[in-house]
């Protein structure tokens, strides 16, 4: 998630800059100085440009999460061909009551966030969270996902600008933090069983809705970029975003995919339609669908453990192509 979507939340944001610029200074100029200290009680590790932090009780957490950063940066810097601007946080907001711990800005930044958001990144700010308690509900499978799926909303700012569409943003970073599988076909497929598939315009306001239009949301979104990569090839994200440098996003696609982006679209969601309306549609019967559910649940299981053995390998060049990200 790359931004809150409410005026109260953008008001807390305001807040949580000026409370943090006591101890932290604007990363977004040059030549920043060395940062303050974090609160008291709390660790920061530095990976790069990145800082994270969370409470003490999470230092080894913490300590995990910044060995796999160590993999994870390099590897979307490459998969995007963009690099950090400059220096941002992600903190690591703990279940339970370790969240009363939290510094006051820092919790208010965290109310006005959606309660079903497993992570999210005020871009403008330079800073992010990401909940420990939600790091496994769709569409991540465990911290180490989300962590890649926010870093990528930082470096597409950092390349573009804000003026990326949000559902390229979310598609983008699902796709950079996993592969296509089995909990989106059953999320996607049974959002178009319910109901109609959105336009792409349509899609940025869903992703601030309630949890179901939500995850529909991250699903559709991912499902096109997935579209996109097989009918324009490896290299046109990266393509498209170092067009988005200099032009309007519907021009940046037309660059790089040398066709419209409506065009795209409407291709795209006559091929969605046939595959995850109809198909489930005319075979869907309970015991079906309780299977289903059940081997979502086991993809679940095996692709947390996928991706854990995907993170630590990215440093060294995959033995299978199965192991590669969706977009390259």
């Amino acid at each position: 998630m790359n931004r809150i979507g409410t005026a109260a939340a953008f008001l807390v944001v305001g807040c949580l800059g000026a409370a943090a610029a006591a101890r932290r200074p604007d990363l977004r100029t040059e030549g920043t100085p060395a940062p303050a200290p974090p609160p008291s009680g709390w660790v920061r590790i530095e990976v790069g440009s990145l800082r994270l932090e969370a409470p003490e009780e999470s230092a080894g957490r913490l300590q995990a999460l910044a060995d796999r950063a160590r993999v994870i940066l390099p590897r979307i810097e490459a998969e995007l061909g963009a690099q950090p601007a400059a220096a941002f946080l992600i903190i690591l907001i703990p279940s339970g009551s370790g969240r009363q711990a939290l510094p006051p800005d820092v919790r208010a930044l965290d109310d006005g966030t959606p309660s079903w958001a497993a992570g999210y990144l005020v871009a403008e700010r330079r800073v992010g969270a990401i909940r420990v308690a939600a790091a496994d509900g769709y569409p991540y499978s465990d911290l180490a996902s989300v962590l890649a799926h926010e870093v990528s909303h930082m470096l597409l700012y950092d390349a573009a600008g804000p003026g990326l569409p949000r559902w390229f943003g979310e598609g983008v970073a699902t796709g950079i933090e996993r592969s296509w599988g089995m909990r989106d076909v059953l999320v996607y497929s049974s959002s178009l069983l319910t109901g109609r598939l959105p336009s792409l315009r349509d899609l940025d306001a869903a992703f601030d809705a309630s949890d179901d239009r939500a995850r529909a949301a991250y699903a559709a979104a991912f499902d096109f970029m997935l579209w996109t990569v097989r009918s324009y090839g490896d290299g046109v994200v990266r393509e498209i975003v170092r067009q988005a440098r200099s032009r309007p996003f519907p021009e940046a696609w037309r660059a790089a995919t040398g066709v419209s982006l409506d065009r795209s679209e409407a291709q795209w969601r006559r091929g969605s339609l046939l595959l995850y309306r109809w198909i489930p549609a005319l075979t869907g019967t309970t015991a079906l669908w309780s299977g289903i559910t059940l081997l979502a649940l086991l993809a679940g299981a095996r692709r947390r453990s996928r991706t854990r053995r995907l993170l630590a390998g990215w440093d060294a060049e995959s033995d299978a192509e199965g192991e590669s990200t969706p977009f390259r």
